[in-house]
C-alpha cells in the first residue's frame, strides 16, 4: 500500500507540472504626469493577470515609488530602482511590507542569495547591499564601467549591459574577476539569463537570444518599439515597450501609452496583453503613461490545481483505508 501511495503522489505532482500555464500575474512600473495644479511626474507599481484580467495599482505612495526605472520579481518579492528617491523599493507580491534601501542613482537590480546588486549608469559602477545586515549600505562591487544599465546574477556569474557609447553585454565571475565581453553593438535596457540562453530586448524594438557565451545571436521578434523590460517563463516571453503608437479621438496618430507584449520562446505569436493608462481629456494635454519594466509571477491553471487536489484526495483515501486495515 505504501508503494501505491507513492505512485499516486507522483501522479498528482506530475499533473501539476505537465499542463501549460493558463494565466500569469504580471507586475510592471509606470511613470505618468498628474496636474496638481501643474504637471509633475509620478510613478506606480501595477499588476494584472493575463490574458484578460483588469489592472490594479499595488504601490502608489510617492514616498515609496516616484521614478521607477524597472521592476523585478525575485526572492519572493517585487523590487524596483527609483532614481527620484535614490533608493531601491521592495514589497511582497501583494504590495505589502514595503522596504527601502538607500543607494544614489540606481538603474537596475538583481538579488542573488542575500545580496542585492545595483547598477549605477551615471557613476559607472555596480554596488552590492547585504540584505541580512542591520543597517545595510551600498558597497562597491565593480567600478570603471561604461554606463552599466541592466544586470542579472546567476550561480555562475554576474551579467550586465553597457549602453550609450558602449552598447555591449558583459560578464564576470561572482567575485568580479574575469570580465568578458559577450555581445557588442546591442543597446539593451533589460535582459534575462534563463536556462542555456540570454534573452534580451533592444531599444530599437528587437527581441533577441544568444547562447550563454554570446554566440549564435538570433532575432526572435522585431518592430515592437522602444523596449526596456523582459521576463521569461517556461513557455512565454514578456517584454515591455516605453510607449506605443496610438490613435487620438481626432484620428491622428501619436505616441501613446506603454505596452506589454507576450510571445512564444521562439518569438512567435507576439501580441499586446497590457496597455498602460491612456486618458483622452479634451481639457488637458495628452499625457499617456510610460512603462519601464515587466516581471511575472506564475499562476497555475485551475485544471492543474484540480488534478493535484484530486490526486492528493486519492492518496488521503488510500491512507485511510490502510489505517482501517
Amino acid at each position: 500500500m505504501k508503494k501505491r501511495s507513492r505512485q499516486l503522489l507522483a501522479l498528482a505532482l506530475s499533473c501539476s507540472s505537465f499542463a501549460a500555464t493558463a494565466a500569469d500575474q504580471l507586475v510592471w512600473s509606470e511613470t505618468y504626469q498628474v496636474f496638481t495644479p501643474r504637471f509633475s511626474t509620478v510613478g506606480s507599481i501595477d499588476t494584472a493577470t493575463v490574458p484578460g484580467g483588469p489592472s490594479s495599482a499595488l504601490v502608489t505612495s510617492q514616498t515609496q515609488v516616484k521614478g521607477p526605472n524597472g521592476v523585478e520579481f525575485v526572492a519572493g518579492r517585487i523590487w524596483w530602482p527609483d532614481q527620484q528617491l535614490n533608493a531601491i523599493g521592495s514589497t511582497q507580491a501583494d504590495g505589502s511590507d514595503f522596504r527601502s534601501y538607500g543607494v544614489s542613482g540606481p538603474y537596475d537590480l538583481d538579488v542573488h542569495g542575500n545580496t542585492l546588486y545595483v547598477t549605477r549608469l551615471n557613476s559607472g559602477d555596480i554596488r552590492t547591499i547585504d540584505l541580512t545586515a542591520a543597517n545595510p549600505g551600498a558597497v562597491l562591487f565593480k567600478s570603471g564601467l561604461t554606463s552599466p544599465f541592466a544586470i542579472d546574477v546567476t550561480a555562475d556569474g554576474v551579467y550586465w549591459s553597457q549602453v550609450t557609447s558602449s552598447n555591449r553585454l558583459m560578464r564576470s565571475n561572482l567575485d568580479g574577476s574575469n570580465v568578458q565581453t559577450l555581445l557588442t553593438d546591442v543597446q539593451t535596457y533589460d535582459f534575462e539569463v534563463a536556462g542555456a540562453y540570454i534573452y534580451l530586448t533592444t531599444t530599437d524594438g528587437f527581441v533577441k537570444r544568444s547562447n550563454l557565451d554570446g554566440s549564435d545571436l538570433t532575432t526572435l521578434a522585431s518592430g515592437l518599439g522602444f523596449l526596456n523590460g523582459i521576463d521569461v517563463t517556461d513557455d512565454t516571453i514578456y517584454v515591455s515597450a516605453l510607449q506605443g503608437v496610438t490613435t487620438l479621438p481626432s484620428g491622428n496618430q501619436t505616441l501613446g501609452a506603454g505596452r506589454i507584449f507576450s510571445m512564444g520562446l521562439d518569438g512567435s505569436g507576439a501580441v499586446e496583453v497590457i496597455r498602460a493608462q491612456e486618458v483622452f481629456d479634451p481639457n488637458l494635454p495628452f499625457s499617456p503613461s510610460q512603462m519601464r519594466g515587466v516581471a511575472v509571477l506564475a499562476v497555475p491553471e485551475p485544471e492543474t490545481t484540480a488534478l493535484l487536489l484530486a490526486g492528493l484526495g486519492v492518496i488521503g483515501a488510500a491512507a485511510r483505508r490502510r489505517r482501517r486495515a
